[in-house]
């Protein structure tokens, strides 16, 4: 029998540590809003205060913004010429980034990028320790989201011609997006950015761009609500940030963008001490998760099968041929994305393949990806 932990408890295992004592959340759930005060655009800041502080196993709800693409113009004037009805008055999302976009404080060198809120800071979490993030809800908060891309940019950089933007309406009751009549996609919300305070080795100033072994920019469309994600900590508190809201995402995320909303996402922080983790994983109902990253392909998908490899040692002591042979014969191997610069391969790994092994979690595989709207 394993616990809910393990993903985290085969690390233990392998490192001879006890599994980790879980501290239950107290029922208070903590908020933190989208203002210039707790956003940062397009860097994760070294020395910036937590916007929050709050105990392990505690519940955060984070508004998150973006979505729009109208740059210096009238935020209206874009809405309606994009056949969009809501006006930037009738919906606090939009309201509040346009009023970020506007007020936040920038640095020189870094003037766009994601919208990051925070850093949260957990009590207790120290560098070599491990930060699990339950993601429980995440809920798109404008009606509407945006496609983008530009000459240059994406997975085919060298055949777009033109800037190109596509707005893509919500329909939150039927969880669906209108991509034109007759099409539609269903919604899948995440946060593309999910991440820890960057180790100092990555430098004073850190995009957000790519994502790293903190986390980051992952762009990985199994990190809905009824995911799990295990994270790396650096710095004292683990300083978490999240950022670009989106909708939807196809893996490959191939035009630079999915779909480009504003998101809130209600998470739990779980502290694991002396849980030491090399890159990102996470755990679905259904799957472990590993991650590869590199901006070469071919590296990210080496990083990718050795993290495979080695929980597959972790969790049932396999040597390196069984876990080898395992990984090609069962575990799906998906390009991530391939448009942040470091690029990503995820490992899906089926827990259904270990017959005898009961494997309990905290979420049904049913878990809804989309509530009503806040």
């Amino acid at each position: 029998m394993f616990s809910s932990r393990c993903f985290l408890a085969a690390v233990c295992v392998a490192s001879g540590l006890a599994p980790a004592v879980l501290t239950a959340a107290s029922g208070k759930e903590y908020f933190v809003p989208f203002t210039p005060e707790t956003v940062s655009i397009g860097y994760f800041p070294r020395d910036k205060a937590p916007v929050l502080t709050v105990p392990s196993g505690a519940t955060v709800r984070i508004d998150g913004g973006g979505g729009a693409r109208w740059g210096t113009g009238d935020p209206d004037a874009w809405l309606k010429e994009n056949g969009v009805t809501t006006t930037v008055a009738e919906s606090p999302g939009l309201a509040e980034t346009v009023r970020v976009l506007k007020e936040v404080k920038r640095i020189d060198g870094v003037s766009t990028g994601h919208l990051l809120v925070g850093p949260i800071a957990v009590e207790g979490a120290e560098p070599g320790d491990s930060l699990e993030v339950r993601i429980l809800s995440v809920v798109p908060r404008i009606p509407f989201g945006t496609v983008s891309t530009l000459p240059g940019k994406g997975g085919i950089p060298d055949l777009v011609p033109r800037p190109w933007t596509r707005v893509v309406m919500i329909d939150l009751k039927r969880n669906v997006g209108i991509f034109e009549p007759g099409v539609e996609v269903p919604l899948a919300p995440f946060m593309g950015v999910m991440g820890t305070l960057p180790p100092e080795s990555d430098g004073p100033i850190r995009r957000s761009s790519a994502p790293g072994v903190f986390g980051g920019n992952l762009d990985c469309k199994e990190l809905v609500a009824g995911t799990t994600l295990f994270l790396p900590v650096f710095s004292k508190g683990g300083l978490f940030f999240t950022g670009d809201s989106h909708g939807a995402q196809g893996d490959g995320e191939v035009t630079v963008s999915a779909l480009e909303t504003a998101n809130t996402c209600t998470l739990q922080f779980i502290v694991h001490k002396g849980k030491t983790l090399k890159a990102p994983r996470a755990e679905t109902p259904t799957h472990f998760i590993t991650f590869g990253l590199d901006p070469d392909l071919n590296k990210a998908m080496r990083m990718a099968i050795t993290e495979t490899n080695d929980f597959l040692g972790e969790l049932k002591g396999y040597d390196f041929f069984r876990a080898f042979t395992l990984s090609s014969l069962a575990v799906d191997f998906r390009v991530t994305q391939v448009v942040d610069g470091t690029v990503g391969i995820h490992g899906m790994i089926p827990k259904k393949l270990f017959v005898q092994d009961k494997f309990s979690y905290w979420a049904e595989p049913s878990v809804p990806v989309v509530a009503s709207a806040p």
